[in-house]
């Protein structure tokens, strides 16, 4: 019996160890879920003002991303053996297909904080909603009355419009959201190539 205990220990720790990159994938991306969840609940406020809501929004989408990006590069092991290399032997022994191999598996692994980030932002479509809520063409949208312009547009997300464009809310939302839903998978074959 306790063979058979060892044998199957055995066999788990041999298919963590083979999967350990995709493990730690894995808990990264949920870290950043998690962390995309707080950021929005407690952190996202759509400013409504047609000067800044798409700065805001934009930079709500990417500068969180462009940071876990670099982070994530710090992080790996692979970086910091790599500029020893460099430093020490001026990468002398680094050919051009270890170099690009050697890239490519840091940037792969370093991009999946970035991308989750990305991917669920846009899946959310709070973000996009606000950064593009001012640029929604009118005209598209039966019966809009007249005279309402980007000023009227970026106040939507906060529920700070007239009441004669109130009831086109929800339409204006809805494009917008399923505009950002449609975009949010392109992030993702960067990762699988890189990786």
């Amino acid at each position: 019996m306790a063979a058979l205990i060892s044998e199957n220990f055995k066999f788990v720790s041999l298919f963590f160890k083979s999967k350990d990159v995709m493990i730690f994938n894995g808990l990264i991306a949920l870290g950043t879920v998690a962390s995309q969840e707080v950021y929005s609940v407690f952190a996202f406020n759509c400013p409504c003002s047609p000067e800044r809501n798409y700065l805001y929004g934009m930079a709500a989408i990417g500068v969180p991303a462009l940071a876990l990006f670099l982070i994530g590069i710090m992080l790996i092991k692979n970086t910091w053996n790599l500029i020893s290399e460099c430093r020490i032997r001026a990468c002398k022994k680094l050919s051009g297909t270890a170099a690009f191999a050697l890239l490519g598996s840091i940037m792969g692994r370093a991009m999946v904080a970035q991308v989750t980030w990305s991917v669920i932002s846009l899946l959310r479509g709070e973000p996009y909603v606000c950064a593009l809520s001012e640029f929604v063409n009118t005209s598209s949208l039966k019966n809009f009355p007249e005279g309402y312009g980007p000023h009227t547009l970026a106040g939507f997300p906060c529920n700070t419009v007239p009441q004669e464009v109130a009831p086109f809310k929800e339409s204006i939302e809805r494009q917008l959201k399923y505009e950002s839903q449609v975009t949010s998978p392109f992030p993702i074959p960067g990762t699988i190539l890189c990786d």
